[in-house]
């Protein structure tokens, strides 16, 4: 029969000098060395795993932190973008006055198409699609073009207004029978006079309009004028119409162009149913005649 192999392992105490020992057959030595061995490979292949795991738990940090940082981001695009959109809106309605006021026709004031768009705001954007500066940027531009329409904005609606209480049409239908300036004397032939507006001979209750926008500052009866409106245009331009039948206004009543505002009669110094019609600039008569070249009648 043959003896095991035995390996023995002896440990002493410096304490009190006592041994140990410890004989294990080389089977087990080797199974003990085996599992030993896939202990320390199984703690290394743990550690390592470990570590990894460590690692993408500060990665995952991060692309939480960034994630943080692009949703602030987006916020801050959104915002911004909501606000450019607010100014494009303003811009587009103050682009539809102007064009109003310049008296052009809606498609043709455009120059070209494109932009930003409402359905565009309601899409999430993507980090970084753009800058914040670049978006400063384009708030600042848009802030200096607003700036700009708003000063045309100022010059035209001037203009507008200018225009619409400027006299633009001649007050009724008819034809003039005597001018601006001096002239015989209608009652006295040997006589001359300086006559301050012009004669425009239609048949007696003919509608006369105002020929621009304006206020009445006077309608009743003076002498020789008869039954008399006058009417005050603002910047110095006052209007006066004579020998009216009948008033169809008051005095402090705005007006607008074409709105009827008498009718013609022969009241006051008259030889006949005629308006008789004055344009004042600045308290000086003008020839209503060349005021009003070219324009139409009411």
């Amino acid at each position: 029969m043959l003896k095991k192999r035995l390996y023995t392992f002896i440990v002493a105490s410096n304490a009190d000098a006592r041994l140990w020992r410890l004989s294990l057959p080389y089977s087990v030595l080797i199974a003990v060395g085996f599992f030993t061995g896939l202990g320390v490979i199984s703690a290394g292949i743990a550690t390592y795993h470990y570590c990894e795991m460590l690692v993408r738990v500060a990665s995952y940090d991060r692309i939480l932190t960034e994630n943080d940082s692009f949703r602030a981001e987006n916020q801050q695009y959104r915002i911004q973008t909501a606000q450019l959109g607010g100014k494009i809106d303003y811009l587009e309605s103050l682009a539809s006055r102007l064009t109003i006021y310049a008296g052009m026709e809606a498609e043709r004031s455009v120059g070209g198409v494109g932009g930003y768009s409402r359905y565009s705001f309601s899409q999430p954007l993507s980090p970084s699609a753009g800058d914040i500066p670049s978006i400063d940027k384009y708030n600042r531009d848009i802030v200096a073009l607003e700036n700009r329409y708003r000063g045309l904005e100022a010059d035209l609606s001037m203009q507008a207004l200018v225009k619409s209480v400027t006299p633009s049409m001649l007050p009724v239908r008819g034809y003039m029978t005597d001018g601006h300036g001096m002239r015989p004397d209608p009652f006295n032939r040997s006589a001359r006079d300086y006559h301050t507006g012009v004669d425009i001979s239609a048949p007696h209750g003919t509608r006369v309009v105002a020929p621009a926008d304006g206020t009445v500052v006077f309608a009743g009866y003076r002498a020789g004028y008869g039954n008399v409106i006058v009417i005050d245009h603002k910047f110095g331009v006052i209007t006066r119409f004579g020998h009216l039948s009948k008033y169809n206004v008051q005095p402090g009543q705005r007006i607008s162009r074409s709105d009827v505002i008498g009718y013609v009669g022969s009241t006051g110094r008259s030889t006949g149913p005629h308006l008789h019609f004055e344009i004042w600039v600045h308290n000086k008569p003008v020839n209503p005649a060349k005021y009003l070249a070219g324009t139409r009648r009411g």
